[in-house]
Parts: structure tokens; sequence; C-alpha cells
């Protein structure tokens, strides 16, 4: 045992915690499930939080459209914050400030609390997300030991949405909407104390040479994602072409315009034009906003077939969702064994005709359908398609990415994730309006439903072929190659006194690397 691994062992257990990449992995990930568990499962429990909150019918779209827009406002923010001070510090304080938040929305007995709440909580999760993906990035070498992390990060996002339909539905069903805010609270708290124990000290370090911020671009991004968040969300309840919903919209733009000025002009801007030099980035951010629009497309409409056509109670949709749930994990488990193997736009290129077969076997839904004719192979393709390319998306996203540069990146990825939600359910809501009337219920909604779920396949349409004009068709030159693991330094001394440094490979993995840096060598 050389004398590195000697000094480590010799600490005390908690000290050790920073040395295991496996449960930093998961921490990191829970972040990103943890916050789409609680944007779905808050969406099957909307009724219930109406009659207990004291929410109006026209109101209650803020406890999810609040938690939405200060979620977009932040991520840039939150994301080069971290760039710049540090990963684990905002992360840490993100998770906290989330954790806080959620406890007071579970006990909120008012609209205007519940609101303020949820808004605050979006920017916990805004400021957690982009750090806990570059402290992933920033952690694992690149080549296939980062590919699987990525693989299970971006698995565990895809996995959150039902998983959280299926929680919603079982809370609601239950013991009650408030628990799923008390749970999420308490998992949070965990976790914020986790990340001292267990994210590396040097992720609190800056990798920026330049710590001054943009503050108008700071501004101008919030105001213009914001707005047109806002105008998405409340597109489908005050119309598209209303002077409330226009404004807003016309306002976003103008404002995302001098936002690209700034950042364009100023020597430190909060998100810096060079990252989209890449052209993995740019069809990264285009291919998930097309995944996420199918996804909550499908998702919203399935939930409403299913309890409106079908008759099924809120816990018996959220059951319905669960081989979804299970597959999604089995789904990502497999493709981690062959995204080393096979090209990503080929992945992708795949996962996008399930998804088109997703939308379009739903279409066929009918009054007497059972759940194993259409729903049940519908939600095997919709995983089957969901898996492959969320994951190639999210590893590919952050391919060609500087350190210094990875919580920016990863931020505008999770905004790009973040619009293509509502601008889903936005298109398939037109479509099914158009077909069905407000007076209409039960089986008289069936041929809007239909509609909405061929757009949705239609949606997945549009991503294949982006995918096929924009994706790289060459993987990074180091996805398929064992690279150097990354060393984590470990202090001796509990105090902070001088420290070593630790190579966090398994052994056989340290052996591989030294052995290939002595063939260089020679």
């Amino acid at each position: 045992m050389d004398s590195s691994s000697t000094v480590v062992l010799s600490l005390p257990w908690y000290r050790r915690l920073n040395q295991n990449k496996g449960l930093l992995l998961a921490l990191v990930s829970m972040a990103q499930m943890l916050d789409l568990i609680n944007v779905a499962s808050v969406t099957i429990t909307l009724p219930d939080i109406m009659i207990e909150v004291g929410f109006k019918v026209d109101q209650l779209q803020w406890v999810s459209s609040a938690y939405a827009l200060a979620y977009g406002a932040f991520l840039l923010v939150g994301g080069r914050f971290g760039d710049l001070f540090g990963h684990r510090r905002i992360f840490i304080a993100g998770v906290t400030w989330f954790a806080i938040w959620s406890l007071v929305n579970g006990f909120a007995h008012n609209p205007v609390i519940m609101s303020v709440g949820r808004a605050l909580q979006g920017m916990g999760a805004g400021f957690t997300v982009p750090s806990a993906l570059a402290i992933l990035t920033t952690t694992y070498a690149a080549g296939p030991e980062r590919t699987r992390a990525l693989a299970i990060f971006g698995g565990t996002g895809a996995v959150g949405s039902i998983v959280g339909v299926l929680l919603g539905g079982i809370f609601g069903s239950t013991i009650g909407w408030r628990w799923i805010f008390y749970i999420t609270s308490i998992v949070a708290f965990l976790m914020g104390i986790l990340g001292v124990l267990v994210i590396p000290l040097e992720k609190a370090d800056s990798n920026a040479s330049d710590l001054r911020i943009d503050y108008f671009g700071i501004l101008t991004f919030m105001f213009g994602v914001v707005t047109i968040i806002y105008y998405l969300s409340e597109g489908p309840s005050s119309g598209w072409k209303v002077a409330s919903t226009l404004a807003p919209l016309l306002v976003g733009i103008v404002m995302l315009m001098v936002f690209v000025v700034i950042e364009n002009k100023i020597d430190y801007p909060i998100m810096p034009l060079r990252i989209w030099r890449s052209r993995r980035l740019v069809a990264s951010c285009v291919c998930i906003a097309s995944v996420s629009a199918s996804m909550n497309g499908m998702i919203y409409f399935s939930s409403l077939v299913l309890q409106n056509v079908l008759g099924y109670t809120p816990l018996h949709t959220s059951f319905a969702y669960i081989v979804n749930g299970v597959g999604s994990i089995i789904a990502i488990v497999v493709l981690t064994k062959i995204l080393p193997m096979v090209r990503t736009k080929i992945l992708m290129t795949v996962g996008w005709f399930f998804l088109i077969g997703s939308g379009m076997l739903w279409a066929q839904i009918k009054v007497d359908s059972s759940y194993w004719s259409i729903p049940f192979p519908s939600l095997i393709l919709n995983f089957l398609g969901l898996a492959p390319v969320w994951l190639c998306c999210q590893v590919n996203s952050v391919a060609d990415a500087d350190d210094e540069d990875q919580g920016v990146v990863g931020a505008v990825f999770n905004v790009s994730l973040q619009i293509g939600g509502p601008i889903g359910i936005a298109i398939t809501n037109i479509i099914a309006n158009t077909r069905n009337s407000p007076t209409d219920f039960g089986a008289a909604l069936l041929s809007g439903y239909r509609a909405a779920f061929y757009a949705v396949g239609i949606i997945a349409a549009v991503g294949l072929v982006l995918t096929v004009i924009l994706a790289s068709n060459r993987d990074p030159p180091n996805m398929h190659t064992k690279s150097d693991a990354p060393k984590i330094s470990v202090d001796a001394e509990i105090g902070g006194e001088p420290s070593i440094e630790m190579d966090t490979a398994y052994p056989s993995e340290v052996s591989d690397s030294r052995s290939e840096s002595t063939r260089k060598l020679s």
C-alpha cells in the first residue's frame, strides 16, 4: 500500500467520503432527479392544492408556472456563479435553499405564500442543477468513464418525470399532497449535508481567471427567459394573441437580443459566446428541447385520456406509468454499456423512431381500449426512444466545454430542456382545442386528444430531422477511449493542513493509464 493510500485510510470515515466517486455521482444525479420529481408530482395533485390552499381556477397555474419561471431565470446565473465562485459552494447553497422553501410550501395555506414559495424553490433548483453537472464533468476524466457518468446523470432526469407522476398519485391519494414537499425538503437537506462531506473541497475553487459579474447580462437574460416562459405557460388558458400574453413575449425577444449584444461586447460575459462554437452543444440544445416538448405533451395528454376518457383515478393513472419508470432505468443501464461502442447520432436516430411510434400508437386510443392494448405498448416505445436521445444529448452537450465553462454550458442545456416542455404542451393544446370545445367531456374529448398525440409524433419527427441535420457525424475522440482518471486532493489533517493527492481511479484504471503514459513516452 503506498503512502497516499495509508494517509487516506488513517482519516476519519467522514473525511474519506469525498474519495468515493460513485457516491458523488449518486448525489449530483439526485439533484436533477429531485427537480423533475418535484415538478411532475405537484402537477398531478393540483386539484387538491386548489381546494386546500384556496386558489381560484384561473390562479392555479401559478403553482407550476412560478417554479418554472424562477428555475429558467436562474439556471444561467447559477451555472456561471458556480464557474466563478466554486461549484461546491453553489451546489450546497442551492440545495439548502431548495429544501427551506420546499418546507414552506408544505405548510402553505395561502395562494400568495404558495406562489412565492414555489418561485423561491425554483430559484434553488436553478442554482443547484448546473453546478451538479459541472461537478460531475470536472470529476470524471473525458472518456468512457465520463460517458457512463453522464449517461447515469441524464438518465435520472429522464426517469424523474415518470417517478414524479407516480409519487404524486400515491401521495395525493393517501397521506396527502403536502408530503410531497415535506419529503423533498428532507431529502434536499440531507443532500446539502452530504454535499459538505462528499464533494471535494477543490470544487469550491474557481477555474475562471476573471471573477467580475456581468450584472446587465444577468438582468436581460432573466427578463427575457421569464417573459418567454410566461407566454408559453399562460397562452393555453389566456389566449395566444391577447395583449396580456403577447406583450411579454415581445419584451422577452427584445431582451434576449439585447443580451446577445451585451455578451458580444463585454469582457466578462455571464454566457461566453465561445461556447456556441461547439456544434455538439447547438445540436444537443435543439434536440433536448424537442425531446422535452414531445415527452411533456405525451405525459400531459396521456394523463388526460386515462382519467377523462378511460375513467382512471389519479392513483391508477400514476400506477400506469410504472412501466415507463422501470423501463427507463433498465434502458439506462443497457445504454451505459452501449454508448462507448456506438456513435451517439445513430442511437439518437433510432430513439426518435421509437418516440414517433409512441405518439402514433397513442393516437389510436379508443373509448373501450384496455391498458394492455394501447397505453402499455405506447409507454414501452416511449422509454425506448426517450432514454437514448436524452442520454446522448446530455453527453454531447458538455463534450467540448472547458472546465471553466462547464457550469454555464450545463445551464444552457437545462434552459433548452426547460423551454421545450411548455412548447410541447402549448402545441398539443392548440391542436387539441381545434377539435374539442370547452363543453366536451368523456368520449367527446377523444377526437382532440388523438390529434394531440399525432402532434406529439410530429414533434418527434421534427427532432429526428434536426438530429440528422445538426448532430455531428463523429463523437469526441476521447469518448470511446480510456483516459487518465482525475485526481482529488485530500487534506491530511482536518484543520486544512497541506494536502496530498490521491488518484481516485480504481487500481486497474491507474495501471492502465500509467501503462499508456509509458507507451507514449517510449
